[in-house]
């Protein structure tokens, strides 16, 4: 690449903690601030934003995502492009390419849901991250939250316990959001008032630890 690369990995220890769907957030809201994105898919068995980005194309949905599926960092190392982000997708679960992609990362976002099947498994793999170079890049994100502020209130207790940084935004769980994202959208684009709000949230949260 013609300049340092600059990765921004998301990860997880289990699928369904809304992964791919804030990689395509972020990488949306990236470009429409003006920057250079690729979306990076490592999932080669699901290629979730590989297909997301298919049916972005055939709808015309601005701006444009230049979205690669790729199996190992070295062959993202050969891209030729000059990009202001590379916001890399994992795969769902945490193997040696995640520790790799997290190690050259500037950012690594670990977003979970509220329950302890989702939060016991995502702390131990910060912890584990963290041990193995990625400390001080950690960021958690609650993901697909309910509308119990309880719940999400316990949640953020427990990850400041244990000393990792959270977003102050969390991505919500609505079926309306699912519906952006299987016709090629992320929220930002909807119609609706309150998804876009919750998609805005989030993304700016992102954008503010990765850009400043």
């Amino acid at each position: 690449m013609k300049k340092e690369l600059s990765l921004v990995a998301f990860v997880g220890q289990k699928g369904g903690v809304g992964k791919s769907s804030l990689a395509r957030l972020l990488a949306v809201a990236a470009a429409r601030a003006g920057h250079k994105v690729l979306l990076a898919d490592f999932d080669l068995e699901q290629l979730t934003c590989v297909e997301w980005n298919a049916a972005r194309l055939r709808r015309n949905i601005e701006p444009e995502i230049d979205t690669r599926a790729f199996k190992s960092l070295k062959k993202l190392r050969k891209t030729e492009e000059n990009f202001d982000l590379i916001v890399a997708d994992t795969r769902g679960l945490a193997d040696d390419l995640t520790k790799e992609v997290a190690e050259e990362s500037s950012v690594v976002f670990l977003p979970t849901g509220t329950s302890e099947d989702d939060l016991r498994p995502t702390l131990a793999l910060a912890r584990r991250l963290a041990r193995q170079g990625a400390e001080g890049k950690i960021a958690l994100i609650l993901s697909k939250t309910g509308r119990s502020e309880r719940q999400i209130a316990q949640a953020q207790q427990k990850i400041e316990t244990e000393g990792f940084p959270l977003l102050p935004a969390a991505w919500g769980l609505r079926d309306g959001l699912q519906s952006e994202f299987d016709h090629g959208g992320t929220g930002l684009e909807a119609a609706n008032h309150y998804l876009r709000e919750i998609a805005e949230s989030a993304s700016g949260a992102m954008l503010k630890r990765v850009f400043g």
